[in-house]
This record gives C-alpha cells, sequence and structure tokens, in this order.
C-alpha cells in the first residue's frame, strides 16, 4: 500500500477524530477510524501523534481464478489465495498506521510506520519553507523516503520496495484576494510494485502479474485560489503527470467553499481525471511477456468524482460544563461519489471532530 504524509499547518493544542467509510461496486469495503493529537511541548515546538486502522473487507472471488480480484480504489489492496480462507468466503485485513512528527516554524520532520499482515511500511520525511518580500511570496521543498517490505500470505517468498519523493513549490499573493501556487512533484521508486495475488491470463495459461521494478514519476501543478467579499473562495487546481511507463495524466480540481454563517461551512468539490494506458499493459495477452498486468489503475481511463463537505461550529452547544473546552471544537460530514469509464464505482463518507483543549 502507499502512503503520502499530509502536512500539519496546526499550532498550539488540538484533537482530531475522523473516520472514513468506503465501498464500491466490486463488494469490498473499507473502514478507517483515525485519531490525531497536536501538542505545544516548548515554545514553537509542535508534536504530532497519529493512529489509524484500516479495515479492508474483501469480497469472495467470483468466476474464474484467473479473473483480476476485487481490488479497492483507495488501498490497493487485493485478496490473498490462502488455503485457510477459501474463494467463497470474505477476506478481512487490518492496517495499522503511526505519524509522529516535530514541527517548528518553517520546518518539519515527520516518521511513518504502518503493519499489516503481509505488509509493513516505512516512512521518514522532513519539509521547510520560507517567507519573502514582505511574506507576499513562500518558497517550500520536503523529501521523503520510504522502505517496504512485502510478504505474500500463502507464499515462501518476500520482496522489498525503496521510494524517493521530492517537491518544490512556490506560492505567491498575485493581488490581496489571489494567491499563485506552481510546484514540482518527483519520485523514484525501486523495488516489488506488483501486486503479489493479481493474476493475468496470457495465451490461455494463468500467471501472476509483473511490474517493472523500477519506476520514475514527474509531475507539474497549478492551484489558485480566489476569495470574494461574499465569504466565498474558489480553489482550482491542474496537474500534469508522466512516468516511464509511459502512463501521462491530466488531472482538473474545483472547490467552492460558502460561509452559511459564521459556523457553518460548505465545500462543493468536482475532480476530472483522465489517464493514458502504461506501455505493458494488454486487455488481453496472447502469449506471457516479460512484464504483464491486469491492473485498472494501469489501463486507459477517465474520472469523475464529486462530492459535498459540511463543517458546523460548536460554541453554541458547549459553553459551559464538562465538555467547555470542545466550544473551540467544529464538526464534519462529507460524501463524495467516485465513478469511471472502466466501470469502477465508489462511495466515500468521512465523518469527523476536531477540537482544541
Amino acid at each position: 500500500m502507499v502512503f503520502m504524509p499530509h502536512t500539519i499547518l496546526i499550532s498550539g493544542d488540538k484533537v482530531s477524530v475522523r473516520t472514513n467509510i468506503f465501498s464500491d461496486n466490486t463488494g469490498t469495503s473499507v473502514q478507517s477510524p483515525a485519531v490525531e493529537l497536536v501538542k505545544r511541548i516548548m515554545n514553537d515546538v509542535d508534536f504530532l501523534l497519529r493512529y489509524s486502522i484500516d479495515r479492508v473487507i474483501i469480497p469472495p472471488i467470483r468466476g474464474l481464478a484467473a479473473a483480476p480480484s476485487p481490488t479497492d480504489a483507495i488501498t490497493g489492496a487485493s485478496r490473498p489465495v490462502d488455503g485457510e480462507d477459501p474463494a467463497s468466503a470474505s477476506f478481512t485485513k487490518d492496517r495499522n498506521e503511526f505519524n509522529l512528527g516535530l514541527a517548528v516554524p518553517g520546518f518539519q520532520a515527520r516518521y511513518y510506520f504502518s503493519t499489516e499482515s503481509d505488509y509493513t511500511g516505512r516512512m521518514v520525511s522532513v519539509s521547510a519553507n520560507g517567507d519573502f518580500a514582505q511574506k507576499n511570496t513562500n518558497i517550500s521543498g520536503s523529501y521523503s523516503f520510504g522502505w517496504d517490505d512485502v510478504e505474500p500470505l500463502g507464499s515462501d517468498t518476500s520482496h522489498t520496495k525503496q521510494a524517493h519523493n521530492f517537491n518544490v513549490t512556490l506560492t505567491q499573493a498575485l493581488r490581496p484576494d489571489l494567491i499563485g501556487r506552481v510546484g514540482i512533484d518527483y519520485s523514484f521508486v525501486d523495488g516489488f510494485q506488483s501486486n503479489p495475488y493479481r493474476t493475468v491470463n496470457a495465451g490461455g495459461g494463468i500467471f501472476l502479474e509483473n511490474h517493472p521494478l523500477e519506476r520514475s514519476r514527474a509531475a507539474l501543478f497549478l492551484k489558485l485560489n480566489r476569495y470574494f467579499t461574499t465569504e466565498t473562495a474558489l480553489n482550482f487546481e491542474y496537474r500534469l503527470y508522466h512516468d516511464d511507463w509511459d502512463v501521462q495524466s491530466h488531472t482538473a480540481n474545483f472547490m467552492y467553499y460558502q460561509y452559511f454563517s459564521d459556523k457553518v461551512l460548505i465545500r462543493y468539490r468536482y475532480r476530472y481525471y483522465t489517464q493514458s494506458e502504461a506501455d505493458f499493459f494488454r486487455p488481453n495477452y496472447a502469449a506471457p511477456q516479460q512484464y504483464m498486468t491486469s491492473d485498472y489503475k494501469l489501463e486507459k481511463f477517465n474520472a469523475h468524482m464529486f462530492g459535498f463537505k459540511v463543517e458546523y461550529k460548536l460554541s453554541d452547544l458547549f459553553e459551559e460544563g464538562a465538555l467547555s473546552f470542545m466550544s473551540s471544537g467544529s464538526f464534519e460530514a462529507k460524501y463524495e461519489r467516485y465513478f469511471s469509464s472502466n466501470d469502477f464505482t465508489a462511495d466515500i463518507f468521512q465523518l469527523g471532530l476536531v477540537f482544541s483543549y
């Protein structure tokens, strides 16, 4: 599984509790409760601790053994072939994830660790940023290194993977109500990148898929944030991506924010995504090849995602009493719908509570 760290821009002491529920049209579901603590330990030094658990439930295998096993769009989890877990029963996998971090103004360092029955992931990352031109310009950069161990269930083999990720971003205030951002992401992955359980039908035979051991990725992105006096904000993002597997993608993302009162914020989001296929992807293989895959994420497709998020400030509900510390908090609820041209659909729900203490 792949984890991409997100930046925490919270100062002071805060707690957030969130849960995500994901379900798709293959019958796969993911439940992901998480708790995050940000604690100021001295002067301007913040400590971050985050724990989450992903419970992935994959339905029974249907049809021929060579057909791709159900795979979920968030984690990429695919069903193992295990004699103790027959194909007529659902398969459940749990992933425990831990994040530790330290942040001071202009600098942050983090460590990530995740473990599950057949996969162990680790990542260290550092990021820094600085303001210039009377704080109208900000330049930031980050680097992360990840190293993973893969030990497929029902197999005596094991694999490793390493990843280097770089980012440079320039943020510029173009005028008082308009902010622009441009940046570059680059990553290099070396090691096992196939799904150890996914099979391919080639020339009438059944084979495990096999991906190249190296992959270089690069992306250029542009973001514009516009603010209006009507308590409204519009965000636009565009991302151009290319890798040496010959996958090229375009992503356009629109977000509309509107305050309906000083306590209620509603966000609407729409994202369009389109990509080309990997150079070794084939709908059908006439004969076995060095590299083969049945991963739908490597075929040509386009996808849409849209949904709403509501945030409600709790100041009126907990003014007094034992829960008064929650008066500075907020409640979040989100629903998003995803569908693609390769007949994949999913529903994503999120509930959350964020408060200071």
